[in-house]
């Protein structure tokens, strides 16, 4: 094998061990963490439950910014093709789809995110 390939696959491996070793990394924190969660009397059910809100609302943040940038980035299109083409008010076209497309995902996310809070407040028990 040349030198070229066999750096190539060492560099791969390298990565591959590296991202295996945050997993279980994540995990080994994880488990830290709900076990002093046990060991102080809290409920994990609604932990778990807000957690997995919080995450619904990140996703869609995430994904309504990336949305939003495409959409920007595409804007520009609209000025540059045929005028056959850009006929809509505000050249406005489908080639804004690939950024309203996650846009609108986002924002659907983001809105069910907050359609889902119960207005409780979290009780402990200590």
């Amino acid at each position: 094998m040349s030198s070229n390939v066999l750096a190539a696959l060492l560099g791969w491996l390298l990565a591959l061990i590296i991202f295996c070793g945050f997993i279980v990394l994540l995990r080994y924190l994880d488990h830290r963490e709900r076990m002093a969660l046990i060991a102080r009397g809290l409920d994990l059910e609604s932990l778990q439950r807000r957690s997995r809100n919080r995450r619904a609302l990140r996703a869609g943040l995430i994904t309504m910014m990336v949305g939003l940038a495409l959409t920007f980035g595409l804007y520009p299109l609209g000025f540059m093709l045929p005028s056959a083409l850009t006929a809509a008010p505000f050249h406005l076209g489908p080639w804004l789809l690939p950024g309203l497309i996650p846009l609108g995902v986002g924002a659907a996310l983001v809105v069910s995110y907050y359609l889902e809070q119960d207005g409780q407040p979290p009780h402990d028990h200590h």
